[in-house]
């Protein structure tokens, strides 16, 4: 039981070929419903591991793993089909690039990272349910395309900005 978490976070990386596929293909409907089971998962997948003790050193590498590649397969996919959209996807892969080699950084100095925090956590969610709105209606009209897209890269640029002094707490730790 202790390992559903991790099963869910390995599902979110092999749904990520699945989701490309399908965009690519242009199934956009069916990229939808991936997308949204991958969100789905994300939020089950930690919502377990916390409520049930089912916390492993696997899944606190395997969760956000999953998360950043699943977040830069999707940028990436809708960048190529959005172009218009391109500086809110390159903001988006910027963060999320950013915080995986200062995540990588310190996982290699041994620091003992905590948790995400509730704003990571709400600019995670608004990702995936803008991502899946915008894969799921394809002729979406463009304001509402732009305000989906304004808004998510809004709340993870400011979550990357909030997450800093979180970052700074383990500069005590590396030596």
């Amino acid at each position: 039981m202790k390992n559903i978490p991790n099963i869910l976070s390995f599902l979110r990386i092999l749904l990520i070929p699945a989701f490309v596929w399908l965009m690519h293909t242009d199934q956009t409907m069916a990229a939808a419903i991936v997308l949204g089971i991958s969100g789905i998962t994300d939020m089950l997948d930690g919502f377990l591991a916390r409520r049930f003790d089912w916390v492993t050193p696997l899944g606190k590498l395997l969760d956000p793993a999953a998360d950043k590649l699943t977040q830069v397969a999707v940028c990436i996919v809708l960048a190529v089909r959005l172009r218009t959209y391109g500086p809110f996807f390159i903001l988006l892969l910027l963060k999320e690039v950013i915080m995986l080699i200062g995540s990588a950084y310190l996982i290699k100095k041994q620091v003992k990272l905590e948790g995400a925090k509730w704003f990571g956590k709400l600019g995670t969610a608004l990702f995936y349910v803008s991502m899946t709105l915008i894969v799921f209606v394809p002729d979406m009209p463009g304001p509402v395309t732009a305000a989906l897209l304004g808004a998510t890269t809004a709340c993870a640029l400011l979550a990357a900005f909030m997450y800093i002094p979180e970052f700074s707490k383990y500069k005590e730790e590396i030596h």
